[in-house]
C-alpha cells in the first residue's frame, strides 16, 4: 500500500524493508504455482523472425508449459515499425491475428482466445502493443474484442497518432493526442484494459486521468519499478500508485536492463523488484509480464519458462506468503482478464 513521504524517502525505506534475498539459483517450488503471463511475444517470433510458433526462440516452448505451471498467456499482436515504409498497417494486424489464431488451434496445450471455463491447457488472450494503425478506426475495437483482444497499448517505442512513447529520442509536446484520448475511451467502453507499458510519462498521466473518469483499471503488462532500475520503460512510484488505485496490475518484466542497471540482472534482483512492488502497492496489484520471446536478456535463472517456479520458490524463501505469490503469479491477472470466470473455471 502507499505510504506518506517523498518518493526518495519511500524508495529508500522500502529497499531497507525488503530484508534478506534468496541465494542465486533457488530451486523450483515443490508444488507448482499456476502462472498467467501478461506479455509473451510469440506472435513476433512466428510472424517476423520466422521461428516455429511451438518453440519461438526457446524461452516459451509449448512442450514446456504444463511442467512450468503455465495456465494462461497474453499474446501481443506486435507489428514491427519497419514492416512497411510508413510503419504498421491495419492489414499487418489482420495477418498477424490470422497466423497466430491458426497456430493456437494446432499447437497444444494452447487454447483459442477467450474466457471459457478452463478444461486444461493454456488460456490465451490477445493484446495490441502500438495501436497507431487503428487511430482513425476506433469503431473496429468492438470487433477486435469479440476476436479475443483483451488489452490495448496505444504506443510502442516511437510516438504515433495516438500517444508519445517512453522510447522517443526527444520528448514530445503531448501525452495522448485527441485521437488517443478518444481511442482510449472507446477501448474502455468495449471493456478492454488500457496498458501503460511503453507510454511516456505524460501519456501515462493522461491514461490514468481517463481511468479516473471512467473508473476503469489500467495495467502495465511488462514494466518494473523505476526506483530500483532507473529506465524510462519502468514506472515511477507515483505512477504505480495511480495504477493500483485504478484497480490494475503491473506485470514484472524479466528483461535485465529493466530489472537492474549497470550490471547483469540476477534472480535476486527480480525478487527485489517483486517485493518492492508488493510493499508499495500491495500484493493484489502485482503480476508477471516476463516479455519472453521479445528479444530480452533475462537473468540466467529465468532464461525460459522453467524459471517461473524457481522465482516462486525464491519469493517464498524471501518471506512472501504463498497466497501472495499465487496472487502475483496468476490470480491478479485472471481477475482482470476474466472477471467472471475463476482459475479453475468456476463462474
Amino acid at each position: 500500500m502507499l505510504r506518506c513521504g517523498g518518493p526518495a524517502l519511500l524508495a529508500g525505506a522500502l529497499a531497507l524493508m525488503l530484508g534478506p534475498l534468496p541465494l542465486r539459483g533457488a530451486e523450483p517450488a515443490e508444488r507448482p504455482v499456476a502462472v498467467v503471463d501478461l506479455h509473451v511475444d510469440l506472435s513476433y517470433q512466428a510472424n517476423y523472425q520466422k521461428r516455429p510458433f511451438a518453440t519461438g526462440s526457446g524461452q516459451f516452448r509449448a512442450a514446456d508449459l504444463a511442467r512450468a505451471g503455465v495456465v494462461g498467456v497474453v499474446l501481443p499482436l506486435f507489428v514491427p515499425r519497419e514492416v512497411a515504409p510508413n510503419g504498421p498497417r491495419v492489414e499487418d494486424f489482420e495477418s498477424s491475428y490470422a497466423r497466430v489464431y491458426g497456430e493456437l488451434g494446432r499447437t497444444p496445450p494452447f487454447r483459442l482466445p477467450g474466457c471459457l471455463p478452463r478444461e486444461g491447457g493454456v488460456r490465451t488472450w490477445f493484446a495490441f502493443e502500438g495501436s497507431g494503425p487503428l487511430a482513425g478506426r476506433r469503431d473496429a475495437l468492438a470487433g477486435w474484442a469479440k476476436r479475443g483482444l483483451r488489452i490495448v497499448g496505444l504506443v510502442h517505442t516511437w510516438h504515433n497518432e495516438l500517444a508519445s512513447s517512453s522510447g522517443d529520442r526527444e520528448e514530445q509536446p503531448f501525452g495522448l493526442t485527441e485521437a488517443g484520448k478518444a481511442f482510449a475511451r472507446e477501448a474502455v467502453r468495449q471493456g478492454l484494459l488500457l496498458d501503460v507499458s511503453h507510454a511516456s510519462d505524460r501519456a501515462a498521466r493522461d491514461l490514468f486521468s481517463i481511468a479516473g473518469e471512467t473508473r476503469a483499471p489500467v495495467v502495465a503488462t511488462h514494466s518494473n519499478a523505476r526506483a530500483l532500475a532507473n529506465h524510462p520503460r519502468n514506472l515511477a512510484d507515483a505512477e504505480l500508485g495511480a495504477l493500483a488505485r485504478s484497480g490494475g496490475v503491473v506485470g514484472v518484466n524479466f528483461h535485465g536492463p529493466f530489472v537492474a542497471r549497470g550490471r547483469p540482472a540476477t534472480l535476486a534482483d527480480v525478487v527485489r523488484q517483486v517485493r518492492y512492488l508488493v510493499r508499495l502497492v500491495g500484493a493484489d496489484h502485482v503480476a508477471i509480464g516476463s516479455d519472453f520471446e521479445g528479444d530480452i536478456r533475462p537473468p540466467r535463472e529465468l532464461r525460459d519458462v522453467s524459471g517461473y517456479q524457481r522465482l516462486a520458490k525464491a519469493l517464498e524463501q524471501s518471506g512472501m506468503r504463498r497466497e501472495d505469490v499465487e496472487a502475483v503469479f496468476s490470480r491478479n491477472a485472471l481477475k482482470l482478464l476474466c472477471p467472471a470466470v475463476g482459475l479453475d473455471g468456476d463462474d
